[in-house]
């Protein structure tokens, strides 16, 4: 095989790396978490992005909080689906590391 030729396919297999991780960062970003609140209280998703996408609160429960202990939750909620959400992505780019053997 020439050089010009070596060279040829390792450019189309960069590009069949670059894709596979595109795709996988699209799908992850995209990919959903969700996190309950306690008590019924109701839940909180996120997109691997980090995007807030949906707040669900139970409207009989929400009454046995206070403004700010409700807050609180609310907050504590959407950090922990965010974490969630990070980790999934985190995974999902490792898996691609590690099936199309990058560093």
């Amino acid at each position: 095989m020439s050089h010009q030729d070596e060279l040829y396919h390792l450019a189309r297999e960069i590009d069949a790396t670059v894709a596979a991780v595109e795709r996988a960062a699209t799908s992850a970003a995209r990919d959903r978490a969700t996190w309950s609140l306690p008590g019924e209280l109701g839940s909180v998703t996120v997109t691997g992005a980090g995007e807030l996408v949906d707040v669900s609160v139970d409207v009989a429960a929400m009454k046995d909080y206070s403004a700010p202990s409700l807050s609180r939750q609310l907050l504590l909620g959407i950090r922990r689906a965010e974490e969630t959400a990070a980790r999934r992505f985190e995974a999902a780019m490792a898996a691609v590391r590690d099936e199309e053997r990058l560093v």
